[in-house]
């Protein structure tokens, strides 16, 4: 969820339920129905429906003019769209209120409008300390500082801080740990990240974001398989922006397809400069146990694979054609191809017709692994 759409509903979303367990900071309206409406806005957020938020945030602020929490949470809304004009519309009414009755969470707030007022891009940091400070104990204001942190003030060590102290106070709530899943993912401490997404799911099973964040997990991760699993899923429980991301993945499964493809087209040509060009520095190449070339397993790096695979065959075999290639998607970033070798040994006279299969595991379009399996037994007779 990294668009500009699913960072407003990280930043707003699942307060309500931080409210019905009353741990919610205080707002101050004389309005019942305003309230009311705020707090539908929040649960609107809660399942990504943004046009909902708006529409009960305003709502609120039209019921009662000077509900200035409800002008804080349009104007924070805008600021993470990043349309500082729209901002500014809410940011001008909310400090015209006079805040000789303001709480100290209004107070806080009131200050970092006063911030944006004056620069509309002000870092809003500090007033979230400020809040956890003088709410230390209430879950939501990490939850808002987690927030902040992560979309406002672009710092996710601070935000993964804010959301460890939420879930240390809410230890069932499902959101702080998609929203701790985010921050880890972009400090690129994938596994994390991954556990806070696995522990999301546990605790909200029904809540199709739920899968969603997996999906873009394992997306961001390169496993477009699983991607794909878990966009479809969030897609079939209503989520419908998880369509576009199953679209992503299945596209990117075709192109480790295509780059497969591109090296068997190339090793038929003979062009093993093409072959070793979509290999990665570093990948880690094993033939199969019992072949011939398993000897100096494994081959590490294209050279390797070059030296002591590559110019081996072309040295000790008169030809050795890969024919009937069917390449299949794999979970795990992985490509099977099946496919039989038919070679004769320079040497015996032998041929071989062998069903075999191998094994890619690719990354940002290079190949970092691969696996052969073959029918051992009669490339050894061969040699012999």
């Amino acid at each position: 969820m990294k668009t500009t759409f699913f960072s407003l509903a990280l930043l707003l979303g699942n307060l309500a339920f931080l409210s019905a367990q009353d741990i919610y900071l205080p707002v101050s309206t004389s309005s019942e129905t305003a309230k009311s409406e705020y707090f539908k806005a929040l649960q609107a957020a809660e399942n990504v429906n943004i046009p909902g938020f708006f529409d009960g945030m305003k709502a609120a602020v039209k019921t009662d003019p000077n509900f200035f929490m409800a002008y804080v949470n349009l104007a924070f809304a805008e600021t993470a769209f990043g349309q500082y004009e729209k901002a500014a519309a809410f940011i001008k009414p909310a400090l015209a209120i006079d805040p000789a009755g303001f709480n100290e969470c209004e107070q806080i707030h009131r200050q970092a409008l006063e911030a944006w007022d004056k620069d509309p891009k002000a870092d809003p940091a500090k007033y979230m300390e400020a809040l956890t400070a003088a709410y230390p104990k209430t879950a939501e204001a990490y939850d808002l500082a987690g927030r902040s942190a992560m979309w406002l003030s672009k710092d996710p060590k601070a935000a993964a801080k804010h959301f460890q102290r939420l879930l240390e106070l809410r230890p069932g709530y499902g959101g702080g740990y998609n929203s701790l899943g985010y921050s880890y993912m972009a400090l690129g401490e994938m596994d994390k990240a991954k556990a806070a997404f696995e522990k999301y799911l546990e605790v909200s099973p029904k809540e199709p974001n739920a899968y969603d964040s997996m999906g873009e997990y394992y997306l961001t991760n390169h496993e477009y398989a699983k991607s794909a699993e878990y966009y479809n899923k969030a897609a079939a429980m209503g989520m419908a922006g998880s369509i576009g991301g199953a679209d992503r993945a299945r596209a990117a499964m075709k192109g480790n397809v295509a780059v497969v493809d591109g090296l068997y087209q190339a090793f038929v040509k003979g062009d093993v400069p093409a072959v070793l060009a979509v290999m990665d520095a570093g990948i880690v190449w094993n033939e199969a146990e019992g072949f011939p070339y398993a000897d100096q397993n494994p081959y590490i790096g294209p050279d390797a694979v070059l030296n002591g695979v590559f110019a081996r065959i072309g040295a000790e075999w008169e030809y050795f054609n890969l024919t009937d290639i069917q390449l299949h998607d794999m979970s795990g970033n992985m490509v099977l191809a099946t496919l039989r070798y038919k070679a004769k040994h320079k040497t015996t006279g032998k041929v071989i017709d062998s069903q075999t299969a191998h094994l890619w595991t690719l990354r940002d379009g290079k190949i970092v692994a691969f696996q052969q399996f073959t029918d051992t037994k009669q490339a050894a007779a061969a040699v012999r």
